[in-house]
């Protein structure tokens, strides 16, 4: 359960949002469903940015009021930023040591990954606003290099954003796995877990969260502000349990069940961050598609939909390259329900993902592929730094939930657990939380948000009637109530709602907000990231970027955004390569 980045197809009256098919956060993967009772992959994003600097000074520990030893342990301390090694000023990275064992401070540590963004008016600087994408196991690096530029300019101005990644996950004192890691097969894990035995115990949100504290003493900031997706709700709600004086202000964003510690309590429970409703919102995306003329599913969505299912086996995908991606072939059933799984958590994809069935409804699955492909790798594909990354959200999962029944199969031989997830109980913050949740949300449903608000007591819920995972930087409604209240630490009203998209109040409305016709301005940056991504220089990629755009239909610029080499669109990029060229 992650954000992460979406192809961005139309503005639905929200921030004007980067549109790119390069993934700038956590990938949703297989395993961010409710586990079945078989096993399923995993395959969160890569760390864009590795720290260039070691840390640290004097010291306090962060959490029980143990003092570290100056002379026999690691010393925490301030954080000496840098610059980055992958990317450019005003970046700087940095790194924390920590504790491995909160309970043994003077013992052996951890070093953290951190980057961050300064803030854009000095003079006014509030602090750091701390960020986390979810998971678990997302790069909170990934998350701030991916998305600085869609945080409105009031947040930019007044904090340094500072994202990290979590222990044991990418750059982060990472838990390590051979290459041929594969979350399917039980010889993997004999193979994987020997090596991160001593790790293995301390990967819990709780640590994680006492981490975070150590974060916000290392950035100098009196009390932390947080902005946390998915898990990284589970992360802010066990931070505001274990430090709620440390709390100035805090946005829980998709927030998971409060109640899903109660797995490792005598009375049990799922083990599992929430219950999901995939199924509801592949609902909600049918019902749109055939409220709007122009969403290329429609009007019969889900009639097409199955037609897709119960044929793909025999369909070609020979104008995805099988050097495109590893997904490159032929599919089956499960792949198009996984590819539906996967499309639901950003509304953005859905105008693509109309195609791609209209595609594959007429007798060619290439546009499935390139889609289900760019969803799980990005683009151009990337699984090199995925078999790590894989086997961390498991490690953590197993980690928070130690009582291990039938949804925890894949934990059956790790050591017992240092720290376990929570039931999260009321605090007393100086500030009341900031709980917000989205009506058709596929892995955190809306009816978690007021849970989570009230199990802490001190918190506000509020509702994006939109579909998709998490809001922020989403609708621009949200959005705007979360940087004011970032700001300002002043809480919106509870209850307060913002609509699925600025004028839209209707179903057909609604509709024809979500499969709109491509957005010319995003199109075309889209295009030229694909384009550059493919070699070509930026003044060829502009060109060729805005000719797609104004000769090209809403199918033909999918295929190029998802490398679909169809014959039309071959035809017309040659006309238009030849004309730029020219100097048209």
């Amino acid at each position: 359960m992650a954000r992460r980045a979406s192809l961005r197809w139309t503005r639905l009256g929200t921030v004007a949002l980067l549109a790119s098919c390069a993934s700038s956060g956590v990938q949703v993967a297989r395993s961010d469903r409710t586990p079945p009772p078989a096993p399923t992959t995993t395959t969160p994003a890569t760390t864009t940015s590795v720290p260039t600097t070691t840390t640290s000074t004097t010291a306090t520990s962060a959490t029980t009021g143990a003092t570290t030893g100056t002379t026999t342990g690691p010393s925490f301390g301030s954080i000496d930023w840098s610059a980055c090694s992958d990317e450019p000023a005003p970046y700087e990275c940095g790194t924390v040591e920590v504790p491995l064992d909160y309970a043994d401070p003077g013992g052996d540590h951890l070093s953290l990954a951190l980057i961050r963004l300064p803030a854009g008016d000095p003079s006014t600087r509030i602090g750091s606003l701390v960020v986390n994408p979810g998971g678990p196991g997302g790069s909170g690096i990934d998350l701030v290099t991916g998305e600085s530029d869609q945080f409105p300019s009031t947040v930019l101005d007044r904090f340094d954003l500072v994202g990290f990644d979590p222990r044991g996950v990418g750059a982060s004192s990472p838990v390590r796995c051979p290459a041929s890691f594969d979350a399917d097969d039980s010889s993997s894990y004999d193979a994987c877990l020997p090596a991160n035995l001593d790790v293995l115990p301390f990967l819990g949100t709780p640590n994680v969260a006492r981490d975070m504290d150590m974060i916000r003493q290392a950035v100098g900031d009196t009390q932390l502000t947080y902005l946390g997706y998915s898990y990284g709700t589970a992360l802010g709600a066990v931070y505001a349990d274990l430090f709620p004086d440390n709390v100035r202000a805090m946005v829980l964003d998709g927030a998971v069940d409060p109640d899903a510690g109660e797995s490792n309590t005598p009375t049990g429970g799922s083990d599992f961050y929430a219950d999901q409703d995939f199924d509801g919102t592949i609902a909600a995306f049918e019902r749109l598609c055939d409220a709007s003329p122009v969403c290329a599913a429609g009007p019969h969505s889900a009639d097409l939909l199955e037609r897709v299912r119960t044929g793909i086996r025999n369909l070609p995908t020979s104008h995805f390259p099988a050097s495109a991606s590893p997904l490159a072939g032929a599919l089956n059933k499960s792949d198009v329900d996984d590819l539906m799984v996967n499309a639901m958590y950003s509304s953005f994809d859905w105008p693509i993902l109309a195609v791609a069935l209209e595609d594959a409804d007429n007798g060619d699955a290439s546009t499935v592929a390139a889609l289900y492909s760019w969803l799980l790798y990005g683009y151009p594909a990337d699984v090199s730094a995925q078999d790590d990354e894989q086997f961390a959200n498991i490690a953590v999962r197993c980690a928070d939930f130690a009582d291990r029944g039938s949804n925890s199969y894949e934990c059956a031989d790790f050591p017992d657990s240092a720290g376990s997830l929570p039931v999260i109980t009321a605090v007393d913050t100086p500030n009341p939380i900031l709980v917000v949740g989205t009506k058709d949300d596929p892995a955190t449903p809306a009816h978690y948000a007021p849970a989570m608000a009230s199990a802490l007591g001190d918190a506000v819920a509020i509702e994006w009637e939109g579909a998709g995972h998490t809001a922020t930087l989403t609708s621009r409604c949200v959005t705007d109530l979360v940087a004011t209240y970032l700001v300002e630490a002043v809480a919106p009203a509870n209850g307060s709602t913002c609509p699925f998209a600025t004028g839209a109040t209707t179903l057909a409305e609604q509709g024809a907000a979500v499969f709109a016709a491509p957005d010319p301005e995003v199109a075309a940056d889209s295009l030229i990231d694909v384009l550059t991504a493919a070699g070509n220089t930026a003044s060829a990629a502009g060109c060729v970027a805005d000719q797609l755009v104004r000769r090209g239909d809403e199918r033909l610029v999918v295929h190029e955004l998802l490398g679909v080499e169809s014959p039309e669109l071959v035809a017309l990029r040659n006309v238009i390569e030849a004309h730029c060229a020219s100097g048209g």
